[in-house]
Protein backbone atom coordinates (compact mmCIF):
# COMPACT_ATOMS: atom_id res chain seq x y z
CA UNK A 1 0.00 0.00 0.00
CA UNK A 2 1.33 3.18 -1.08
CA UNK A 3 1.94 6.34 1.56
CA UNK A 4 -1.26 8.25 0.01
CA UNK A 5 -2.92 5.24 -0.31
CA UNK A 6 -1.93 4.45 3.48
CA UNK A 7 -3.37 7.74 5.19
CA UNK A 8 -6.82 8.14 3.12
CA UNK A 9 -7.68 4.85 4.45
CA UNK A 10 -6.25 6.32 8.05
CA UNK A 11 -8.42 9.58 8.48
CA UNK A 12 -11.44 7.19 6.84
CA UNK A 13 -11.22 5.06 10.42
CA UNK A 14 -10.62 7.37 12.60
CA UNK A 15 -13.00 9.60 11.07
CA UNK A 16 -15.45 6.79 10.93
CA UNK A 17 -14.12 5.90 14.86
CA UNK A 18 -15.76 9.16 16.04
CA UNK A 19 -11.87 10.59 17.36
CA UNK A 20 -11.06 14.18 17.13
CA UNK A 21 -7.93 14.69 14.95
CA UNK A 22 -6.72 17.12 13.27
CA UNK A 23 -5.97 16.12 9.66
CA UNK A 24 -1.62 16.16 9.47
CA UNK A 25 0.98 14.69 8.10
CA UNK A 26 3.69 12.10 8.73
CA UNK A 27 2.66 9.94 12.16
CA UNK A 28 1.35 13.21 13.95
CA UNK A 29 -2.47 11.96 12.96
CA UNK A 30 -1.70 8.39 14.77
CA UNK A 31 -0.47 10.01 17.90
CA UNK A 32 -3.83 12.27 18.26
CA UNK A 33 -5.70 9.44 17.64
CA UNK A 34 -3.68 7.23 20.28
CA UNK A 35 -3.99 9.92 23.32
CA UNK A 36 -7.77 10.71 22.28
CA UNK A 37 -8.20 6.53 22.99
CA UNK A 38 -5.20 6.54 25.73
CA UNK A 39 -7.62 9.54 27.74
CA UNK A 40 -10.63 7.75 27.21
CA UNK A 41 -8.87 4.20 28.48
CA UNK A 42 -9.11 6.26 32.00
CA UNK A 43 -12.35 7.25 31.90
CA UNK A 44 -13.26 3.74 32.03
CA UNK A 45 -13.77 1.77 35.33
CA UNK A 46 -10.72 -0.18 35.89
CA UNK A 47 -10.85 -4.06 36.19
CA UNK A 48 -8.16 -6.49 37.96
CA UNK A 49 -8.62 -10.11 36.78
CA UNK A 50 -7.75 -13.35 38.53
CA UNK A 51 -8.19 -16.78 37.57
CA UNK A 52 -9.09 -19.50 39.71
CA UNK A 53 -8.30 -23.03 38.94
CA UNK A 54 -10.34 -25.83 40.00
CA UNK A 55 -9.44 -29.22 40.01
CA UNK A 56 -12.53 -31.21 38.67
CA UNK A 57 -10.95 -35.03 37.97
CA UNK A 58 -7.80 -37.50 38.35
CA UNK A 59 -7.73 -39.99 35.81
CA UNK A 60 -5.84 -43.22 36.33
CA UNK A 61 -5.75 -45.40 33.36
CA UNK A 62 -3.79 -48.79 35.16
CA UNK A 63 -3.31 -50.73 32.07
CA UNK A 64 -0.84 -48.54 30.01
CA UNK A 65 1.03 -47.80 33.69
CA UNK A 66 0.68 -51.47 33.54
CA UNK A 67 2.33 -51.24 30.48
CA UNK A 68 4.44 -48.73 29.89
CA UNK A 69 6.09 -47.28 33.31
CA UNK A 70 8.61 -48.20 35.50
CA UNK A 71 6.52 -47.73 38.68
CA UNK A 72 3.11 -49.89 37.16
CA UNK A 73 1.63 -49.32 40.65
CA UNK A 74 2.11 -45.11 40.80
CA UNK A 75 -1.59 -44.66 40.76
CA UNK A 76 -3.03 -41.24 40.20
CA UNK A 77 -1.80 -38.19 40.33
CA UNK A 78 -0.75 -37.23 44.35
CA UNK A 79 -0.56 -33.41 43.59
CA UNK A 80 -4.21 -32.81 43.29
CA UNK A 81 -7.49 -33.74 44.80
CA UNK A 82 -10.62 -33.59 43.21
CA UNK A 83 -12.37 -30.40 44.41
CA UNK A 84 -9.36 -28.24 45.17
CA UNK A 85 -9.43 -24.67 43.94
CA UNK A 86 -6.32 -22.47 43.15
CA UNK A 87 -6.75 -18.63 43.02
CA UNK A 88 -4.16 -17.29 40.77
CA UNK A 89 -3.30 -13.62 40.55
CA UNK A 90 -0.75 -11.35 38.73
CA UNK A 91 1.09 -11.23 42.49
CA UNK A 92 1.96 -15.19 42.60
CA UNK A 93 1.64 -16.12 38.77
CA UNK A 94 5.26 -16.62 38.36
CA UNK A 95 5.55 -18.32 41.60
CA UNK A 96 3.60 -20.76 41.43
CA UNK A 97 6.05 -23.86 40.66
CA UNK A 98 7.80 -23.08 44.15
CA UNK A 99 5.91 -25.47 45.51
CA UNK A 100 2.50 -24.68 44.64
CA UNK A 101 1.57 -26.80 41.08
CA UNK A 102 2.96 -29.38 39.68
CA UNK A 103 5.55 -27.97 36.73
CA UNK A 104 4.11 -30.17 33.89
CA UNK A 105 0.75 -29.49 34.62
CA UNK A 106 1.38 -25.85 34.89
CA UNK A 107 3.19 -25.71 31.86
CA UNK A 108 0.03 -26.88 29.72
CA UNK A 109 -2.18 -24.66 31.48
CA UNK A 110 0.33 -21.20 32.16
CA UNK A 111 -0.53 -19.64 28.66
CA UNK A 112 -4.26 -19.71 29.46
CA UNK A 113 -3.87 -18.52 33.17
CA UNK A 114 -1.94 -15.82 31.99
CA UNK A 115 -4.55 -14.53 29.55
CA UNK A 116 -7.04 -14.90 31.77
CA UNK A 117 -5.08 -12.48 33.78
CA UNK A 118 -4.85 -10.02 31.25
CA UNK A 119 -8.42 -9.92 31.11
CA UNK A 120 -8.60 -12.05 27.96
CA UNK A 121 -11.25 -14.32 26.19
CA UNK A 122 -9.73 -17.68 27.22
CA UNK A 123 -11.94 -19.97 25.10
CA UNK A 124 -13.99 -17.61 22.95
CA UNK A 125 -16.48 -19.55 20.74
CA UNK A 126 -15.64 -22.73 22.32
CA UNK A 127 -17.24 -22.91 25.56
CA UNK A 128 -20.65 -21.81 26.67
CA UNK A 129 -19.04 -18.60 28.65
CA UNK A 130 -15.75 -17.11 27.08
CA UNK A 131 -14.34 -17.24 30.69
CA UNK A 132 -14.08 -20.50 31.23
CA UNK A 133 -12.11 -23.25 29.73
CA UNK A 134 -11.83 -27.00 30.67
CA UNK A 135 -8.15 -28.30 30.22
CA UNK A 136 -5.69 -31.28 31.34
CA UNK A 137 -2.39 -31.81 32.47
CA UNK A 138 -0.05 -33.69 29.67
CA UNK A 139 0.46 -36.96 31.93
CA UNK A 140 -0.91 -39.77 29.27
CA UNK A 141 -1.79 -42.53 32.93
CA UNK A 142 -2.86 -40.00 34.71
CA UNK A 143 -4.64 -36.80 33.41
CA UNK A 144 -6.09 -34.39 35.79
CA UNK A 145 -8.59 -32.41 34.38
CA UNK A 146 -8.99 -28.32 35.46
CA UNK A 147 -11.22 -26.01 35.14
CA UNK A 148 -9.81 -22.65 34.74
CA UNK A 149 -12.37 -19.48 35.21
CA UNK A 150 -11.38 -15.88 34.97
CA UNK A 151 -12.63 -13.47 37.79
CA UNK A 152 -13.40 -9.82 37.01
CA UNK A 153 -12.83 -7.24 39.96
CA UNK A 154 -13.28 -3.91 39.93
CA UNK A 155 -10.18 -1.99 41.38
Amino acid sequence: MDRRKFFKTASILVAAAGTHCLPAGGNELFYNVIQTESLNHYNKKRMKHKCKITVLKRECYKNLQAEYLADPQSGPCPYFHEGQEIIVDSDNFFRMLNGGFCSEAWDCISRYVYAALQGGSIMRGWTNDEKVMITCCNDGTRPVIFKLERLDEEE
